[in-house]
């Protein structure tokens, strides 16, 4: 297969939001000498600390919003109209972890979509359309990583996410049996954020 980054720049404005609210997040690690290595740490030394602690919640929202800004780059959804209409004729999986991403490219683009909200008649009547090509294009999440059958497609774009590595050769491996030509796999990753950081990590 052949895999593709495509950088994605942020906005002045939103370069400026963004390295404040991980200012704000980075201060009160660095005040509190809490060290996050994993999405358990996170749990353990942040959530939790969040439900009693008002700094601590202060922080936790300032890192969800730098993630949402990161995610969000308005230049992402230009670059998913640029791939969609250069792969008009492929079955083509866009993912994203994240439930509200999923929600909106599924909405500018007109897109069919499965996550863990969809009814189970409902998903298998998205794959089967996906499968026999009415549907060439499925936004979906998390909820298709393990246990599902995926219908063979060419192409993958990893909208956004911080996948880990397994997780991230599961994705591969949902476009790894195109029946013609070569897989394709696309990754937005945010310069200049945390986004860049997970990117390599997942292919360490």
């Amino acid at each position: 297969y052949q895999e593709k980054i495509i950088d994605i720049a942020l906005s002045g404005e939103d370069e400026i939001r963004y390295a404040e609210q991980r200012r704000i997040y980075s201060s009160f690690l660095r005040r509190r000498r809490i060290v996050i290595r994993s999405p358990e740490d996170f749990q353990q030394k942040l959530i939790f600390l969040s439900a009693r602690d008002p700094e601590a919640r202060t922080a936790m929202l300032a890192w969800r919003e730098a993630r949402q800004i990161a995610m969000n780059a308005p230049a992402k959804y230009s670059e998913i109209e640029r791939l969609l209409h250069k792969h008009a004729a492929d079955q083509v999986l866009l993912f994203s972890e994240y439930n509200p991403v999923v929600d909106e490219i599924s909405r500018r683009f007109c897109l069919p979509s499965i996550t863990y909200k969809t009814p189970t008649e409902e998903r298998r009547t998205i794959l089967d359309r996906f499968r026999t090509g009415q549907y060439t294009k499925l936004v979906t999440g998390r909820v298709l990583n393990e246990g599902v059958d995926v219908p063979d497609c060419r192409v993958a774009i990893i909208v956004s996410g911080n996948s880990t590595k397994r997780e991230y050769i599961q994705r591969l491996g949902r476009i790894l049996r195109p029946k013609e030509g070569e897989a394709l796999l696309y990754e937005l990753v945010t310069t200049g954020t945390t986004e860049e950081e997970m990117a390599k990590r997942r292919k360490e």
